[in-house]
């Protein structure tokens, strides 16, 4: 658990804050152009990424306030979905929710946290770096927009 004194990230498996989840990150990603897939996911996508792996929340005053879900892929802990309420950015809460999942992939013997931006948001490529992530390639999957893949390693 990271405790950031107004806030706290932990992983959560109460499905039923799970709603509240989806509300979150259609929140963050509402104004994103062209629109996220995310828009068009639903609490059954949720559900299943719940089952798939684990989702961290950050809470304060026992609302949600964001959250990433994060999935065991090779030595690495994927994460994605990555969302902080429009009211609570630039006050550490993705900082809280990536020491969150560190710690998680530590349980996990995972050696890295990877993830993948968006090309045409360059603050989102920023904000990791300054978190110590690099860029390790890019892509695009059919029908959606070009991403960079970072990832972070994990030391001792």
């Amino acid at each position: 658990m990271a405790d950031h004194g107004a806030f706290i990230a932990a992983p959560c498996t109460d499905r039923a804050r799970l709603p509240e989840v989806l509300a979150v990150v259609h929140a963050a990603f509402d104004h994103l152009q062209p629109p996220s897939s995310v828009m068009r996911e639903t609490l059954a996508d949720f559900e299943a990424r719940l089952r798939a792996g684990t989702v961290i929340v950050a809470q304060a005053d026992g609302k949600i306030i964001g959250s990433l879900f994060a999935v065991r892929d090779g030595d690495a802990l994927y994460l994605t979905r990555v969302a902080t309420l429009p009211a609570w950015r630039r006050r550490g809460v993705g900082a809280a929710l990536l020491t969150a999942a560190e710690q998680v992939a530590r349980q996990a013997d995972a050696t890295r946290l990877t993830l993948r931006v968006r090309v045409e948001l360059p603050d989102n490529r920023r904000y990791f770096e300054s978190a110590s992530f690099v860029v390790t390639g890019e892509g695009q999957d059919p029908g959606r927009p070009r991403y960079l893949a970072m990832e972070r390693t994990l030391t001792a």
